[in-house]
């Protein structure tokens, strides 16, 4: 390893959310969110606009969430105080009722931020908080099954209640929730969890608290949360994040090497094709990007030097990325991923595909972020190389 490769080290890291300072386009969702927190934050009457941050895998729906965290820590601080929190929902956590508020309340005490003068007061408060809600946890633990049926939940909206009274009088603006991979609530067995979630957010809204919620989610589950709980997405501002135009291919590349102070030079050609081949996909930009600063820290990339080091690129994804995904299939459902890479449409329906109970296996398919649902019975495979690398095969 040089010297320069030990200095400046890589920036672009695929396999997780990308660092705030290396965070490329989404201006209208960034202006967006800034304005929403600083006139709810600065002006007494005025109710924070929920926001809904929509898009497939790898997309940067996560990232996103790390930059508004980050808009609050550093473009804010000095202007506005603000509560935050970041929830990052799992299966588990969305069974029931009980089960969300209690792990939401966790992550409350275990894992907030806000702005550094109020941050010793304010951990004061959400220790006395937490003691009060393990409380609660305790005791429901202790108690036999009949007697737990007849005591009282713990209700998220009293324990928000109490708690954004105590925040607004240690001069906290605004309390913002974020609610990660909200999908987890429809696919899980708690029925009835949006319009719960949707009466709990009103109600709060009613009592004068000031939370913001902002919840992610993948783009097919907006209209299915319509059809279920029309209200709940009435309730949202929607952002529906898409694969970068070429101008942001080239600030997702071009940043991260500025930010970082590395001397290297991408030809706008050479960027061109880069988002050519990955399609303006985050996930394969930076996968890419990171390929090519292991051969290459200074200089000039120029495009017919990206044409050599190319092949071996775009093999390495299907080595560590697509042959993985792939595998992730049943018999059965490679089957289908093969015929669907050799349809002459890009976009496709299950009627497309011979065979039976075809509609049940796309569905398994997109759960497994092997197709991308755009609509009901519409859907595409989630990356044109992966259809690429299907084409390899014959069937």
């Amino acid at each position: 390893m040089t010297e320069m490769t030990k200095m400046t080290g890589n920036p672009f890291y695929a396999k997780g959310p990308v660092a705030p300072q290396y965070f490329a386009d989404r201006e209208e969702l960034l202006k967006f969110f800034t304005d929403n927190v600083r006139d709810a934050a600065e002006t007494k009457n005025t109710k924070p606009d929920n926001i809904a941050i929509l898009g497939n895998w790898g997309i940067g729906k996560t990232s996103t969430l790390a930059k508004f965290r980050d808009i609050l820590h550093n473009e804010l601080k000095d202007s506005i105080n603000v509560f935050s929190v970041l929830f990052s929902l799992k299966p588990s956590v969305c069974e029931n009722a009980n089960a969300f508020t209690t792990c939401l309340l966790d992550a409350i005490s275990e894992q907030y931020s806000t702005s550094i003068p109020l941050k010793n007061r304010i951990e004061e408060i959400i220790k006395e908080e937490a003691k009060i809600w393990e409380q609660w946890k305790l005791e429901s633990i202790s108690l036999s099954p009949e007697l737990h049926r007849k005591t009282r939940n713990l209700n998220l909206v009293d324990a928000l209640t109490k708690l954004w009274n105590k925040l607004e009088n240690s001069d906290i603006d605004l309390a913002i929730i974020m609610i990660d991979d909200i999908h987890y609530l429809l696919t899980e067995g708690w029925k009835g969890s949006l319009y719960d979630l949707r009466t709990d957010i009103q109600t709060l809204s009613s009592k004068g608290t000031k939370y913001l919620f902002v919840i992610t989610g993948p783009t097919f589950i907006y209209p299915e949360m319509h059809e279920l709980a029309e209200p709940f997405t009435r309730l949202f501002e929607k952002f529906e994040l898409n694969s970068f135009d070429l101008s942001g291919t080239s600030e997702a590349i071009i940043k991260p090497l500025q930010v970082d102070g590395i001397p290297l030079e991408i030809s706008d050609s050479a960027i061109e094709q880069i988002h050519n081949i990955t399609d303006g996909h985050p996930f394969f930009i930076a996968t890419m990007m990171h390929d090519i600063l292991r051969t290459q820290k200074s200089g000039k990339l120029t495009l017919e030097k990206f044409e050599e080091i190319k092949p071996g690129l775009i093999g390495h994804l299907a080595k560590s990325k697509f042959q993985d995904d792939y595998n992730k299939a049943t018999d059965t459902e490679k089957l289908i991923l093969l015929r669907c890479a050799k349809l002459k449409n890009k976009i496709f329906s299950p009627s497309d595909i011979q065979g039976k109970s075809q509609a049940k296996l796309f569905e398994r398919l997109a759960n497994k972020d092997l197709l991308v649902k755009l609509e009901r019975g519409k859907y595409k495979l989630y990356h044109p190389l992966f259809s690429v690398y299907l084409r390899g095969f014959e069937i």
